[in-house]
């Protein structure tokens, strides 16, 4: 029996092509960048250089990575742990700056892999000679989606600072933000394909269950700050839609939250060196509106505008998406628990300042952008729906717009501020 060879998709291997030249010229700058924070830290901390250039945590990460004292509680060891195997064959600066540099490089990655499957059922609608558009744009979004930032207008609208106060998808100041983030996404990704299957007896791969709660469980060992978020979310999801129906899946609702048990084992040993406070220090966690976040802006709506134009412009231009669409409608949950938490909680003590559940709505922004640009996708490949995907991509073009300026600023040494 003859077996037909299967043709190879000559348009896909372009694509990965186009994707993996780009992705390679982002991982060479930012190496750079990673490299210049790590060695004007050592610069800035230890010679009489005052001159703060590259302003960044790289030095008390290196100093975490090689069992030296920060200053800080880092309970969150995957990334150093990748740091120190680098170490064996490289120089501290240059360790962590591959660390931070792989892993950011590997979410970018996992962002492509991503899109692709999520307007994958979309993509197959169209005749052959549009799908490369489609896999092209999947590319070019993936990857500039790493380089927007917050709206950045030449005048005074309320806002202190250009980053602090605003925030961004994309604080290149954070090497832990950066290394957990491709966990994250995988967590995000296949938390929403649990959410199609859980309460189908399982009917879903055993693998995705796996997948999600391995994932979930090193984003937390690498930063836990998107782990707070997701969990608050998915708790919310499994309470309504136990409650929808009828409390008839108490064993499906159980077995999707036995995934959660190692992370929440994690984080209780993570919060026990972090939020008790030490003797004669006030500590644990506060609750106010706005206070911190108010410390660098005048005005938290416009910082929140800002931040989030583009995700804002999809969802006014998508409100019927949020009936049928349980992506959308999670997605805007976790920005809103994200946004929550920076507003109403602090750390006690001398860290509040730090505002530090900042981190948090750092991750509600960034996945704000994420499922977005799905929707802009899927929007392009809809013929009806393509003068709304021009508006959501302009939307997008103008975080792009400040975005590479202000990174291009940190590469050259400017503030992060």
């Amino acid at each position: 029996m003859e077996t037909t060879k299967k043709t190879p998709d000559k348009k896909k291997i372009a694509d990965y092509c186009i994707f993996g030249l780009l992705t390679a010229a982002v991982a060479v700058v930012t190496f750079i960048l990673f490299y210049n924070q790590a060695v004007s830290g050592v610069i800035y901390h230890e010679t009489d250089f005052q001159v703060d250039r590259f302003h960044s945590d790289m030095f008390a990460y290196m100093q975490e990575m090689q069992g030296l004292d920060s200053g800080y509680s880092f309970p969150y060891p995957v990334f150093f742990k990748l740091s120190a195997l680098f170490n064996i064959f490289f120089t501290p600066e240059v360790s962590v700056a591959l660390a931070t540099c792989f892993l950011n490089t590997l979410a970018i990655v996992f962002t492509k892999i991503s899109f692709d499957m999520l307007v994958k059922d979309e993509t197959d609608k169209l005749k052959e000679d549009k799908k490369f558009l489609i896999y092209l744009l999947t590319s070019l979004f993936s990857v500039s989606l790493f380089f927007v930032s917050m709206l950045t207008p030449p005048f005074y609208l309320g806002t202190k600072f250009r980053y602090v106060g605003v925030f961004t998808a994309n604080p290149f100041q954070n090497a832990t933000y950066m290394a957990a983030r491709p966990f994250a996404i995988v967590s995000f990704v296949y938390f929403l394909k649990l959410m199609a299957e859980y309460e189908n007896d399982y009917k879903g791969k055993l693998k995705d269950y796996i997948i999600f709660s391995v994932a979930f469980l090193v984003s937390t060992m690498t930063k836990p700050s998107f782990t707070l978020v997701l969990g608050a979310a998915a708790l919310v999801v499994i309470i309504v839609r136990f409650v929808k129906n009828k409390f008839k899946t108490v064993k499906q609702s159980l077995f999707l939250g036995l995934l959660f048990v190692p992370t929440i084992l994690d984080l209780l040993y993570q919060f026990k060196g972090v939020f008790v406070p030490s003797e004669g220090e006030v500590g644990g966690v506060g609750f106010c509106l706005g206070k911190i976040w108010l410390l660098y802006t005048d005005n938290i709506v416009t910082s929140v505008v800002f931040a989030i134009m583009f995700p804002l412009a999809v969802m006014v231009l998508n409100l019927k998406r949020f009936k049928s669409d349980y992506k959308f409608r999670f997605t805007w949950l976790f920005y809103l628990i994200s946004f929550c938490t920076a507003f109403f909680c602090y750390e006690k003590g001398s860290r509040a300042v730090d505002f530090n559940f900042s981190w948090s709505y750092m991750y509600g922004i960034f996945f704000a952008f994420f499922e977005s640009l799905v929707i802009t996708i899927e929007d392009w490949t809809n013929k009806k729906r393509r003068p709304f995907a021009a508006v959501e991509t302009l939307a997008f073009l103008a975080h792009l717009a400040c975005g590479i300026p202000y990174f291009l600023k940190i590469f050259g040494g400017g503030s992060y501020y």
